[in-house]
């Protein structure tokens, strides 16, 4: 699996993974959204039901046994890109360029050719669509931002 994202993902202390729900929980509170070394860095953000229907054709599809598949889009999208799509739902959102942590990778994305031939598959939700039905998710769950990430710079 790539950079799985999607309803209902909230980040856990002390983490800086999962780019959807951290930027756009940042933005919700009011924070900056923190563009580590620019936003270039890129992932293959693959959504969370996507995935679970990669995962089931693999179970009943013979000819995956005993092989391994990518389980994502194919397509890189950067933080920056990821930022520019939150930006419309969160009005006054702002963003910060930081510097890019030791050990953050740049980043990369699937080839999902094996994916297609052997499962007949590819991901349907693509990430405009997948950080609406989040931001939406969000949206009607007010319960779900975590009061540890409230209290954080209060």
């Amino acid at each position: 699996y790539f950079s799985v994202y999607g309803e209902p993902q909230i980040p856990k202390p002390g983490s800086h993974s999962w780019m959807v729900p951290w930027l756009s929980l940042q933005a919700r509170l009011g924070r900056p959204m923190r563009l580590n070394g620019g936003g270039v860095q890129v992932r293959d953000l693959v959504h969370v039901e996507d995935v679970a229907e990669a995962t089931a054709l693999a179970l009943v599809e013979e000819g995956m046994a005993g092989r391994t598949v990518n389980v994502g889009t194919g397509r890189p999208t950067s933080v920056r890109e990821v930022a520019d799509l939150l930006t419309p739902y969160f009005p006054g959102a702002r963003r910060i360029v930081t510097p890019r942590p030791e050990g953050d990778p740049l980043g990369g994305y699937a080839s999902t050719e094996r994916c297609r031939e052997l499962l007949r598959w590819r991901a349907r939700i693509d990430v405009a669509q997948g950080v609406d039905r989040y931001v939406r998710w969000l949206e009607s769950t007010p319960e779900a931002v975590p009061r540890w990430l409230v209290e954080e710079n209060a």
